[in-house]
């Protein structure tokens, strides 16, 4: 016989906010609290069920068709915490974790976090690696800031850049500005060399003078290609600029 929850645990599950399931030995769905319940309420359109309760006994693979999560639970090493795809439309953390009652097994309980549309978790990713890949870094020279650009300039990374450097130029009282192209890869949009120039101009606004340095070479005939002008100071190196930087900070 299957076993059931205690009334005193369900008590004390329903009291939770997060979304709990119990599942049992045989990775069936055997009870929910009432958090879960309103999740499933607004997911039974792709359950193919008219309400919440219709989902008890269902298989786990019910929500997503790959078997991965049950083969993890049966190699117990636990807690289990993963991100799975439900109906390919929701990404979902899952969290996993034996229940054990009076010193015996008695199934799993699993936890569902942020639920959220594929889609907007897409953005929300596209959006942490855009601001990974364009760090603003403060240097030894007092008030100067360091933009190391890495990878693909493109225009969604130059507008997010400029977004947050003005605000760090703000925060941080910066005098110099220096934008490292050393580690760009690749530059081919002809509006790039615009917006560069753009950029430049906004911290000039802020009242902060604005360093080049490090231009590959091939990036140096695409801006000409490009016809950007610019009048700012440029260097070989980081290194180079920053010596300038403490010069003239010291005079």
């Amino acid at each position: 016989m299957a076993y059931e929850l205690e009334e005193t645990i369900k008590d004390t599950l329903n009291c939770l906010e997060e979304n709990i399931f119990y599942i049992d030995q045989d990775f069936h769905i055997s009870w929910m609290n009432n958090s879960s319940k309103k999740l499933i309420e607004m997911m039974k359109t792709y359950l193919n069920i008219e309400s919440a309760e219709d989902i008890l006994g269902l298989h786990i693979r019910s929500f997503h068709k790959s078997s991965f999560q049950e083969e993890l639970m049966k190699k117990g090493e636990f807690p289990i915490d993963m991100q799975i795809v439900l109906f390919n439309r929701f990404v979902a953390r899952l969290i996993v974790k034996e229940l054990i009652v009076q010193n015996q097994k008695r199934g799993y309980l699993l936890t569902w976090k942020d639920i959220t549309e594929r889609e907007q978790e897409r953005e929300r990713t596209k959006e942490i690696l855009n601001e990974l890949a364009t760090p603003i870094l403060q240097t030894v020279a007092e008030h100067t800031l360091l933009v190391p650009l890495i990878g693909e300039l493109t225009l969604e990374r130059l507008e997010t850049l400029t977004t947050k450097l003005l605000k760090e130029c703000l925060n941080n009282e910066a005098d110099y500005v220096i934008i490292d192209f050393s580690g760009v890869t690749t530059l081919t949009d002809s509006e790039l060399g615009i917006e560069i120039q753009k950029l430049t101009d906004a911290i000039k606004l802020m009242g902060a003078d604005v360093l080049y340095c490090g231009f590959p070479k091939e990036m140096v005939k695409n801006m000409v290609s490009f016809g950007v002008h610019t009048n700012q100071l440029s260097f070989v190196s980081f290194r180079n600029a920053i010596r300038y930087v403490v010069s003239e900070l010291q005079e």
